[in-house]
């Protein structure tokens, strides 16, 4: 496939939508500005004349032109109610945004446009959709993934087997609050019965997330959604895997292992009970709602991405093929966290009241806190509240390394900038390949050490810890040298041809002593009282 759009090279990082919108004349001004911006340049061509707008370009008076513009709205209103195309506020999914968009003619010629566009068979070809994808609103982005899947051939093959229980696209969502957008456009979109939405329940949730389970499925805004829960997996039970039914059956078996090995806990509550699901129903495209300004790693995302089942070389010939992994959209990609409360709240949408208690994200009820007020002007604030006590925001090294890698391969084939995040920190030594041995062997004052990358999420949480670390314990009395080593394209180097310094995850942090020189690898949590008490400097 080749495509024959070429993508606006500066696309608007904050698209119009409607809840920005404070008035009702704003809006249908805006509406046609949104839609001329969202067409691509060879799109732009497709969309032939719309009709509203030459009518009153012939008007040579103003005040003429007005009244045209308006009267035929009204008329093209009137018969659209009268017809049943479209129905007011009260008689169910009408709202300004679906009504004023079904009756712009260029809204509908982009989305005829953009049904040419089929998935990608290459990996450029993905960087050249994903160039066109990140001018769109979620509002065409989820219509186009819908048509694109709903048309594959694999839809042919559920329409001849009609008695099995088989879903191409689905949604797979913790009720957060770009979840809670993505429901709104499925829903004003009538989707939910073609795209069934999928909640993680690891048996520990909050008592209010388990309520607000209910808000969803009675919640006349969400009417009609098809919700499936998943349970953690019994990967012991006898005869075959197995789901849990109550949290105190579920820790009778694995109590704890959510602070022993987080990894595995994650694997049965979560990972596997979603991937048996999707295979179960042979998912080849599941909406999440990450966005790029939830930091992380999560900051070079695209809208549209191909997760692998396993590891694949970057010269495949046909990596996208179905029995080699699925599709994973991410509409809100580029929207803020101010934005998706915007629409939220302009839209009236129901959501979890923790969010009013100054939560940002929710997980497990054990393991979720208010964000840390110190990352507050920090991307990584809307996440740091997760996974308190785990060290779960650790990157692991190797396919930490394989997704940059990846991504970087992927910026050069399309020509854009690759952006490397920096991690402030004022009075910490930056160490390299040229000059790592030299500073450790000449020491002559104890070190503490990082290994770190810029992209990982843990590394940018932990970013102001380690500055303010470096501040109080590079002065005093028995003042410390703060040193930090980027890991991101190599390993540790040797120290006289050994290897001193084993580095698995990221942020990785050692204490070196001198006279005897001696290396210790910090294994605590990564916060300032912690890493002070092991320092010695409380």
């Amino acid at each position: 496939m080749a495509l024959r759009h070429t993508a606006i090279k500066q696309h608007p990082h904050r698209p119009i939508v409607a809840s920005q919108l404070s008035s009702s004349s704003e809006f249908e001004s805006n509406i046609s500005i949104m839609v001329d911006r969202q067409f691509p340049h060879q799109l732009r061509r497709r969309r032939g004349t719309y009709f509203l707008r030459s009518v009153c370009d012939r008007c040579s008076n103003i005040r003429i032109a007005v009244v045209v513009r308006l009267s035929l709205v009204v008329l093209l209103m009137g018969v659209a109610v009268l017809t049943g195309v479209i129905r007011w506020p009260g008689a169910g999914h009408s709202n300004r945004f679906n009504l004023l968009l079904s009756q712009d003619h260029k809204a509908n010629e982009l989305l005829q446009a953009l049904y040419e566009l089929n998935l990608p068979s290459s990996r450029e070809e993905l960087t050249a959709l994903n160039q066109e994808l990140a001018t769109l609103d979620p509002w065409f982005i989820l219509q186009w993934a819908h048509h694109v899947i709903a048309n594959s051939q694999h839809n042919n093959h559920l329409r001849q087997n009609k008695n099995q229980q088989i879903h191409p696209i689905v949604q797979v969502t913790s009720f957060g609050p770009t979840g809670l957008v993505i429901l709104h456009v499925l829903s004003q979109l009538h989707l939910f019965n073609e795209v069934p939405v999928i909640t993680l329940d690891t048996l520990h949730l909050f008592k209010e997330s388990y309520a607000f389970y209910n808000t969803v499925k009675q919640h006349p805004v969400f009417d009609g959604i098809e919700l499936t829960i998943t349970k953690p997996i019994d990967e012991n039970h006898i005869g075959g895997a197995r789901s849990f039914k109550t949290r105190d059956e579920f820790d009778e078996m694995y109590g704890g292992l959510w602070k022993t090995d987080p990894k595995r806990y994650t694997k049965l509550t979560k990972l596997d009970p979603l991937e048996r699901l999707l295979r179960q129903w042979e998912v080849k495209m599941w909406i999440t709602g990450r966005r790029r300004s939830q930091g992380g790693e999560r900051s070079n995302l695209e809208v549209l991405e191909f997760e692998n089942f396993e590891a694949l070389g970057v010269e495949d010939t046909n990596p996208f093929d179905s029995s080699k992994g699925r599709w994973k959209l991410n509409p809100l990609a580029f929207w803020t966290y101010d934005q998706v409360w915007i629409y939220i709240r302009k839209q009236t949408i129901p959501y979890n009241p923790l969010y009013d208690q100054g939560y940002t994200s929710l997980g497990d009820e054990m393991t979720t806190r208010l964000p840390n007020q110190d990352l507050h002007n920090n991307e990584s604030f809307e996440r740091s509240g997760r996974f308190v006590g785990l060290n779960q925001t650790e990157c692991g090294l190797h396919s930490h390394r394989e997704r940059i890698s990846a991504k970087k391969k992927q910026a050069l084939v399309a020509g854009t900038e690759w952006k490397v995040p920096t991690l402030s920190c004022n009075k910490c030594i930056d160490l390299d390949v040229g000059n790592f041995e030299q500073f450790i062997r000449s020491g002559d004052t104890d070190v503490l050490l990082e290994f770190f990358s810029p992209y990982c999420g843990g590394c940018q949480e932990f970013a102001p810890t380690m500055a303010r670390l470096a501040d109080h314990l590079s002065s005093g009395a028995d003042p410390l040298k703060i040193a930090r080593f980027d890991i991101t394209e190599h390993n540790p180097p040797l120290i006289d041809n050994k290897n001193v310094f084993e580095v698995e995850v990221t942020p990785t942090l050692y204490r070196i002593k001198y006279s005897p020189f001696f290396v210790e690898l910090y294994e605590g949590e990564h916060d300032f009282g912690p890493i002070l008490e092991w320092l010695g400097k409380l």
